[in-house]
């Protein structure tokens, strides 16, 4: 969809945002944690382990839900009924927890010294490292998506 986004209509975009990624964050963030909370026990006493990421994942979810309901409850709804002036209001706030999943991503690449496994690394650690990977990935796609293409399409470029 990323080639062609500029001429998807809104109905389109607004979809493929809900279920691409909201759907997708909801889905994997309970197994992230799961996995950050096995890692840390497992190797408690090791340097290396990624100390804390149970606790900055729970907190990033917490914070990335309370965005995503916003979008589906609000914004989303406005765009539909026709009211994108309505909708860009809550572009700013919006950006904002953009900024604010940008520095809980900056905290996990700090907690796990930059994403690196050590050699020794067991099986569920590669699996949460694999999959916070795949997080930042899509967190970078659907903020891209939102900020240079929905949010611009209201009007909104603050």
């Amino acid at each position: 969809m990323q080639n062609s986004t500029s001429n998807t209509p809104m109905d389109v975009l607004i979809e493929h945002i809900r279920t691409r990624y909201h759907e997708t964050h909801r889905r994997e963030f309970p197994d992230l944690i799961a996995l950050a909370r096995k890692v840390e026990t497992a190797h408690a006493t090791d340097p290396n382990t990624p100390h804390g990421l149970t606790h900055a994942l729970e907190s990033m979810i917490a914070e990335l839900e309370a965005h995503m309901r916003e979008e589906e409850e609000i914004v989303f709804p406005e765009i539909r009924a026709g009211h994108g002036a309505r909708a860009a209001r809550a572009i700013p706030g919006l950006r904002a927890a953009h900024d604010g999943q940008e520095a809980a991503l900056n905290r996990i690449a700090a907690i796990t010294h930059g994403f690196r496994l050590p050699d020794y690394a067991c099986q569920s650690w590669r699996r949460l490292y694999y999959g916070l990977g795949k997080l930042v990935e899509d967190l970078d796609e659907h903020m891209h998506l939102e900020n240079e293409v929905l949010f611009p399409r209201l009007g909104s470029r603050t």
